[in-house]
């Protein structure tokens, strides 16, 4: 070979290798395309939404909006707006210094004046004032947990203008809100934390789970939602799948004044009437676990106290000391989520098993509130008080002060214990959030507690 054709040869491969780690190496720009199954109608992060939109919603609101805390992956308080905080007279008063020069979308300038009017309208319950450099939380019950309490979603730092806009200070700005159908999103150039990678995220909200599969074939689609099926399916396949720890709770909420269900004795047989193992097993194909708990065993350590098998004997004993004439239960369910669907109906034949008619039927307005139903409740923070936070709020708000006074360990056992004890909540299974991902996403670190991880993703751009 002639030394011309060499050099030649050796600036080409460089001018390729050159090109290769462009490709691979992080960079700015580009629009990460997601799509989920939920349709939810508002981004105020206090807005009262149904159950079934709530764990899409949570995992959304930090995209826009700032806490003054957040929890890390091992459950312990960070500094996000507030940078420190002290806590005295016992736990009742919390004092919080926020952090300087954050800009909020509209290019206002977040005061502790906005902080303040913002946690009080979200948990009214709390004292909350504004001071020089921060703000004051006060109670008059002491309140350990209210680190984990801010870090929720709906305690997000917001402002809001006369005409009832919510204006947050997170990594993306809001640039188009569809309700029920789209939510496009722009990187913040002036976020406090750095500027996202992505460009923009463009959120297709209430798609199909078979939709969805479409589009990611199609390219049309770079992250989706998959259900326990499409996951033993995608990995066999050797498909990109990310996967959470098991973050949610499906369980049966009982509101009361719903006739048979009235009758505690009914609802402890129905639970232990419920084969939560081979739900596990078989519906749920191993994803997750088995739940006697609220809580997973992975945010509180102590799920294994609570049982999951089931006891026919018991539960037909309990129906018989309830009375054999007593009329069916409906049970209802959200007719888009097929995972939900066919548990209603596994729990309705394990029922009959015990004696008790359950009728599975799609939820409506009517049936809402009235009604036994089936959920997926999101357990949205790896801190165990604030993850039994979430679920209190959805199952019997007047208790939440409890959670919140949570001192230790065996307190939150005992109050998780307490919220089982009347059969009003009945777990069934934890599950994990599970998605697949096209061939241009990189550096999608999957959170513990199922959030889109969208901080530090970007996406892979062709090579021209």
């Amino acid at each position: 070979m002639r030394p011309i054709h060499l050099r030649w040869l050796v600036i080409s491969s460089v001018f390729i290798a050159l090109a290769a780690q462009a490709a691979t190496r992080p960079h700015y720009g580009g629009t990460l395309r997601v799509e989920t199954r939920t349709a939810i109608e508002s981004l105020d992060p206090v807005q009262s939404i149904n159950l079934s939109e709530a764990g899409a919603h949570d995992s959304i609101m930090p995209l826009v909006f700032d806490n003054l805390v957040c929890i890390d992956a091992n459950g312990a308080p960070q500094p996000q707006l507030a940078i420190r905080w002290q806590s005295g007279d016992n736990n009742k008063r919390w004092h919080f210094w926020l952090r300087g020069g954050v800009l909020m979308h509209d290019g206002g300038t977040l005061t502790p004046t906005i902080a303040a009017q913002s946690l009080t309208t979200s948990s009214p319950e709390l004292r909350v004032r504004p001071t020089a450099d921060g703000l004051v939380i006060e109670s008059d019950n002491p309140i350990p947990g209210i680190l984990a309490e801010l870090s929720l979603p709906r305690n997000a730092i917001v402002a809001r203008s006369a005409d009832g806009t919510t204006v947050g200070s997170g990594p993306f700005r809001v640039i188009d809100f569809q309700p029920g159908r789209r939510l496009l999103l722009r990187a913040n150039e002036d976020y406090w934390n750095g500027r996202p990678y992505l460009d923009i995220v463009d959120i297709a909200l209430g798609q199909s789970l078979r939709d969805q599969a479409m589009h990611l074939q199609l390219g049309r689609a770079d992250v989706i939602e998959l259900s326990p099926e499409q996951v033993r399916r995608a990995v066999q396949d050797n498909r990109r799948v990310a996967t959470s720890s098991p973050s949610e709770l499906i369980a049966i909420l009982i509101p009361h004044g719903t006739g048979a269900a009235e009758d505690p004795r009914i609802r402890e047989a129905l639970s232990l009437a419920i084969d939560r193992n081979a739900i596990q097993n078989t519906i749920l194909q191993r994803q997750g676990d088995a739940a006697g708990a609220i809580l997973p065993q992975w945010i509180s350590g102590y799920a294994f106290l609570f049982p999951t098998a089931s006891d026919l004997g018991r539960a037909r004993q309990l129906h018989l000391e309830a009375g054999s004439n007593q009329p069916p239960i409906l049970l209802s369910y959200d007719q888009s989520d097929s995972v939900i669907r066919t548990i209603a109906e596994r729990v309705a034949l394990n029922a009959r098993d015990a004696g008790i008619i359950i009728q599975a039927a799609p939820q409506s307005s009517l049936t809402r509130q009235s009604a036994p139903q089936i959920i997926r409740i999101r357990l949205n923070s790896c801190d165990p008080v604030a993850a039994l936070a979430t679920v209190v709020e959805a199952v019997d708000p007047a208790e939440l002060a409890r959670v919140l006074s949570t001192m230790s360990t065996e307190d939150l056992y005992q109050t998780e214990r307490s919220l089982l004890e009347d059969f009003r909540i009945l777990p069934i299974a934890h599950v994990p959030r599970s998605f697949m991902l096209s061939q241009r996403v990189r550096n999608w670190n999957m959170k513990r507690e199922g959030d889109l991880p969208l901080d530090n993703v970007w996406v892979e751009v062709a090579v021209q």
